[in-house]
């Protein structure tokens, strides 16, 4: 192969394409110390991580408190999995099955949930209630708009809502979000555009 003129060894060319980022060559080490029983080098790959999957629960759930026991649930059921997790290189994929799964549960069990708090109170029951006081951090960055936004995601459709989070909150490249679900980009591009236009009627174009 060559540029101008300028011939690149085939060797060289193959070590180039093979090469592995210093940052891929760390999180795998961590996953490999992590599954060896390393406390530390787990707690480090959750602060890495944590972050991200808390803005995928967020985004799917359209609720703080949920996302955020969605979350921690996440990383424990990731650690009790690790010893039978094989592909180091691919932790970051794993992790957001994983809180696939979770959110899919969440949203399969929250009609049951909703049921339970909708039902009538017994006599003196609201005595014991307490309404707890939002987070300073959480009051300030939450403005209306991004609420707005938030309950309207939340409220679309799982096939909809999962490709928004993925790929419009996640970053994820469309092939990924493909690869994630099981389909074609094709049908990943014909989700975002349907939640797309759903959206732009839930929250008044």
């Amino acid at each position: 192969m060559s540029t101008d003129g300028f011939a690149i060894p085939p060797a060289a060319l193959a070590a180039c394409l093979s090469e592995t980022r210093p940052e891929e060559t760390r999180l795998a080490g961590l996953v490999h110390r992590s599954r060896q029983g390393c406390h530390d080098a787990y707690r480090e790959l959750v602060e890495l991580h944590r972050h991200r999957i808390y803005r995928f629960c967020l985004g799917w759930t359209g609720s703080p408190e949920d996302a955020e026991e969605l979350c921690q649930d996440v990383f424990v059921r990731a650690y009790s999995a690790l010893p039978r997790y094989q592909d180091e290189s691919r932790f970051a994929a794993w992790l957001s099955r994983i809180a696939r799964n979770r959110c899919h549960d969440h949203h399969r069990s929250r009609g049951r949930r909703d049921a339970a708090k909708n039902r009538p109170l017994a006599p003196g029951e609201n005595d014991t209630l307490v309404s707890p006081a939002p987070r300073p951090d959480q009051s300030a960055a939450d403005s209306e708009d991004l609420a707005r936004l938030r309950r309207a995601i939340a409220g679309l459709p799982e096939r909809l809502r999962e490709v928004v989070v993925l790929c419009g909150i996640e970053g994820m490249s469309q092939e990924d979000c493909a690869a994630l679900l099981g389909c074609s980009r094709r049908a990943v591009e014909g989700r975002l555009y349907r939640a797309r236009m759903e959206l732009e009627e839930r929250i008044g174009g």
